[in-house]
């Protein structure tokens, strides 16, 4: 399987999942609904693990939760035989619900309150990754209070430049981490301190970081930050947890010029990247295990999103004095940024396909948007014009999949203009169930309070 492959394959004109029909399966259900892939999620776990501990068998992988904490795929890493990353006290608990044992977890995150700083220390997480030098005197202040050691390690911001989505860079002065100059004086601190164990150091980078340039610099800053605190203040850190960013391929490698800033594409694959990692660490500090956090290489990957197309317009395109100078093909599908926020909050692009066209002839372009009543639900184009270059028949009740929408996709949905949140399936041993429900209205209003329904009549 071809890690640019996702999990979308074309046998006789029909795109298949896992040898389940995509078409078939939109007759039967209501869309739009994701689809996920049990046997490509294992791969996805698989070849990152091999790649890292074939060069530093000192690696452990944990999933970061954040990027899709579904149940069904919780328990599916966990069964893969990883660990598990976590940023806030209900990832915690669906991460011990999922059957992770606390010495699985890893607790992240920028703001931890004091009963989520409670609970972990409560449970006994593997470490507390803490975000800034007042985060680092709340954990002191519960430990204490609880009698209860914490082991903790400082999230850094050592500064190294990447060059990815503004929204998704994580060094360089932006909200995350603790300031390079003020790292020593928090491991003095916690080293000093009778309840706070400080074993390791954090330096996540970003996500979608298409070179391995930024990995190398950064992971030779970190070790440099290392030596010093070990120095200043007399103790010897276990692990080195570089985070996650290794990127996902949403646009075709081999059309791009390799370019750092191209974000949608991955001309890397995770091997290059273990090997830049592994040897800066396995030249300088062997000894450190090695922490990775990795959540939309995995979950990315493994499903598609498929929808239906309910309408369809021309609109004609005219100069500022009204002259025309063309026309435009709109379709709407019934999934939008309720269902996919990144398509809109970043501008993220996901690859379609129209599934009953393929292998038509001409294509032709297409602006794409989701149902909202929203100017800005619009999916990004191929082009600079913002089309998409599909069959020239589609048309209302065409079925379009979107793949690589693993990540991200379930945690941010919304009940936008009160369409309920999609439904979830699994393509399992060739068994196609239902792993999440979708909402319903009734569920819209559940929590609403101070309001009696009219009584008929």
């Amino acid at each position: 399987m071809s890690a640019d492959a996702g999990i979308l394959e074309v046998v006789d004109g029909r795109p298949l999942v896992d040898g389940t029909d995509i078409l078939d399966l939109a007759q039967r259900i209501p869309t739009p609904f994701f689809l996920y892939s049990a046997r490509r999620l294992r791969w996805n776990v698989e070849s990152i693990r091999n790649a890292f501990t074939r060069r530093h068998i000192d690696t452990d992988v944990l999933y970061a939760s954040k990027a899709c904490s579904m149940m069904w795929l919780l328990r599916h890493v966990l069964a893969s035989g990883i660990d598990v990353e976590v940023n806030s006290g209900g990832e915690l608990w669906k991460a011990l619900k999922a059957g992770f044992r606390p010495d699985q977890i890893v607790f992240n995150g920028a703001a931890k309150a004091v009963p989520e700083v409670r609970e972990a220390l409560r449970v006994g997480l593997r470490a507390l990754i803490v975000d800034s030098l007042f985060e680092l005197e709340r954990v002191a202040a519960v430990a204490a209070e609880l009698r209860r050691p914490a082991v903790v390690a400082l999230r850094v911001d050592i500064d190294v430049p990447t060059q990815t989505h503004p929204g998704m860079a994580t060094t360089r002065g932006g909200k995350f981490g603790v300031d390079l100059a003020q790292a020593v004086d928090g491991y003095r601190f916690a080293a000093a301190h009778e309840w706070l164990e400080p074993r390791g150091l954090h330096v996540h980078l970003g996500s979608q970081i298409t070179t391995t340039d930024p990995y190398v610099r950064g992971i030779e800053a970190a070790l440099d930050l290392v030596a010093e605190v070990e120095a200043a203040c007399d103790i010897t850190l276990e692990f080195l947890d570089t985070g996650g960013g290794f990127p996902v391929p949403f646009k075709p490698a081999e059309e791009a010029v390799v370019d750092p800033g191209d974000y949608f594409r991955a001309p890397f694959a995770v091997d290059e990247y273990a090997a830049a990692i592994c040897g800066v660490l396995e030249r300088r500090r062997p000894d450190l295990r090695l922490l990775i956090e990795p959540g939309r290489f995995i979950a990315a990957s493994a499903a598609v999103l498929v929808t239906r197309v309910e309408n369809e317009k021309v609109k004609y395109v005219r100069d500022p004095r009204g002259g025309l100078l063309g026309e435009e093909r709109w379709i709407t599908v019934d999934a939008g940024y309720n269902t996919l926020l990144e398509h809109c909050l970043y501008d993220w692009y996901y690859p379609s396909v129209v599934a009953g066209r393929l292998g038509e002839g001409t294509p032709a372009p297409f602006r794409v948007a989701g149902p909202l009543c929203d100017a800005g639900d619009v999916f990004v184009g191929d082009d600079e014009a913002g089309c998409r270059s599909l069959p020239s028949g589609t048309g209302v009740g065409d079925v379009v999949v979107f793949s690589q929408v693993g990540a991200y996709g379930l945690e941010m949905m919304t009940p936008c203009n009160c369409r309920p949140r999609a439904a979830v399936y699994a393509v399992e041993d060739g068994v196609v169930r239902r792993v999440r429900r979708e909402e319903t209205c009734a569920d819209m209003i559940a929590h609403d309070e101070g309001w009696e329904p009219r009584r008929s009549g």
